[in-house]
């Protein structure tokens, strides 16, 4: 192939010649798409006034159905149409569309084999903040980047075979969720693990025997270990009986009830899980735990309510369907009614939906506290505040930061992996499909995308609005963390699109 032929064929692969009708049609939608999502606000950037549109999760879906090419051209087209129409959310004037820009291409190169070139614009977002004094300063900003950097890498071989698997791929239960569920649990145990330094023992003990042996069951299934299976049950039975001890000296009224329900259904359930008896007790205990809680978390919903808006609600629905889902799910594992295995996906995927809702709203109201905490952190030290139900007392900065912030983000992020997997779990068990990989996949281009984004955006921030150190210091966690839970709603909703897409074949008719 001559130098010619070479230069024209990149020509061809950088400016799409002869575009057919489809193609055209389907960037358009995806354009106009974007630009009407900038009317949508996801998030305030404290310090500047502005907003982050809901822009931010279409970023990947684009840069999936469309390539590395064609996407790049619908987000800039689109997001540069919504920064005109919706200027509320216009952080940097002219320049907001570069960012979504930059995310849509990094997400259509790793999903269409691009990999290299993908790490290759992570690395350079990476070097354009550290070319800065605030970045060079601020070095171990980009954490949330660099995991998502390592995360490419690994799975460089295998995002774009699993995004663009067909349906009849996907059919078939296979344990989808599972290391989801595990990766939640884990962290959550670690998180109250934490808690534990600070002084948190009672309750503390039960949650990390409790994530223990709920992960070492999980471990045990997937690679076949019955004594695993065991000695995690009997963590699990530990737990049931320290959570109910604590319980008497923390609680009263239905909670105490509850929770003391719930340390005999731990205890029911691990004898079933060991011996295969106490199965109808167990199911007895988990069908009190139901009507426990919604009753105690409906009292607290309807004491509470009006104080902090809509969480108490979401998190009365979010665990009534979680312990209904259990149930059933006890039920079709058991054996007992084969016929309840819809229904259990239904329970388990409107527990990961409300779960998930109930985890934003908890993390906005418990993140307002954090911003003005953090903006006031160097003027009224010591001061006490909360973390995991306790009560902390704030000597530096360095001691807010391992009490407060990273426990009650990890728990956050547990709680929500948890919550996806109970949404993966339940789309597999009423539809017959397994997500794991497309999930997988779809999380880490996601990540990718809204991440490349908000280093190209801390870079702009700096140049245009000339932020300083203390705001990117203030907010080292909760900026990073927002775009992380970005990336959960842009995979669940990008699932859900891409999923019917491929139903009806409709994923593979564009120009690759």
């Amino acid at each position: 192939m001559t130098l010619g032929q070479r230069v024209r064929d990149r020509i061809d692969v950088i400016v799409p010649q002869r575009l057919t009708a489809q193609e055209i049609a389907f960037s358009g939608i995806m354009a106009a798409v974007m630009a009407v999502a900038a009317f949508i606000p996801v998030t305030v950037v404290a310090g500047v006034g502005k907003v982050i549109s809901a822009a931010v999760a279409l970023e990947p879906l684009v840069g999936v159905l469309l390539g590395p090419v064609l996407g790049t051209y619908a987000a800039a087209a689109g997001a540069f149409a919504g920064q005109i129409l919706a200027p509320q959310g216009a952080i940097f004037g002219l320049l907001t569309f570069i960012p979504p820009t930059v995310g849509a291409t990094a997400a259509g190169l790793l999903a269409h084999r691009k990999w290299k070139t993908a790490c290759g614009i992570m690395v350079g977002v990476l070097l354009l903040w550290y070319s800065t004094s605030i970045g060079r300063e601020l070095y171990y900003y980009p954490y949330m980047p660099l995991l998502f950097l390592g995360l490419g890498l690994v799975f460089r071989d295998h995002l774009g075979e699993w995004i663009h698997v067909q349906y009849n791929e996907l059919v078939g239960f296979r344990g989808a969720g599972t290391w989801f569920l595990l990766a939640g649990v884990s962290l959550v145990g670690g998180a109250w693990a934490l808690s534990m330094v600070g002084g948190l023992w009672i309750p503390g003990i039960g949650v990390v025997c409790g994530t223990a042996g709920v992960a070492g069951i999980l471990v045990s299934v997937v690679k076949d270990k019955p004594g695993l299976k065991k000695v995690s049950s009997g963590l699990v039975a530990f737990s049931g009986i320290a959570t109910a001890a604590g319980a008497y000296g923390m609680y009263s009224g239905p909670i105490l009830v509850s929770v003391t329900i719930l340390g005999i259904t731990c205890v029911l359930g691990a004898l079933a899980v060991v011996s295969g008896r106490f199965r109808m007790w167990f199911l007895m205990s988990l069908s009190a735990l139901l009507a426990s809680a919604a009753l105690a978390l409906g009292i607290e919903a309807v004491s509470s309510g009006a104080d902090v808006g809509w969480y108490p609600l979401f998190r009365l629905l979010a665990y009534t369907a979680l312990i209904l889902g259990f149930l059933l799910f006890a039920v079709v594992n058991f054996r007992i009614s084969e016929s309840m295995r819809k229904w259990c996906g239904f329970a388990l995927l409107g527990a990961g939906i409300l779960g998930l809702m109930q985890q934003v709203l908890l993390l906005s109201l418990q993140s307002k506290v954090m911003k003005s905490e953090l903006l006031r952190l160097d003027e009224s030290v010591p001061f006490v505040t909360g973390s995991l139900g306790r009560e902390v007392t704030v000597t530096s900065n360095l001691a807010y930061y391992l009490e407060k912030v990273v426990p009650l983000y990890m728990n956050h992020l547990g709680w929500v992996l948890v919550f996806a997997a109970l949404m993966i779990l339940g789309i597999s068990y009423f539809l017959n499909i397994s997500l794991e990989k497309l999930s997988v996949a779809y999380f880490v281009i996601s990540g990718f995308a809204v991440l490349s984004d908000l280093m190209i955006g801390n870079f702009l921030a700096i140049q245009v609005l000339e932020l300083n150190t203390g705001i990117f210091r203030a907010f080292l966690f909760i900026y990073p963390v927002e775009r992380m839970f970005m990336t959960f709603f842009a995979t669940v909703f990008g699932i859900g699109v891409v999923i019917p897409l491929k139903r009806f074949g409709l994923t593979n008719f564009v120009r690759r």
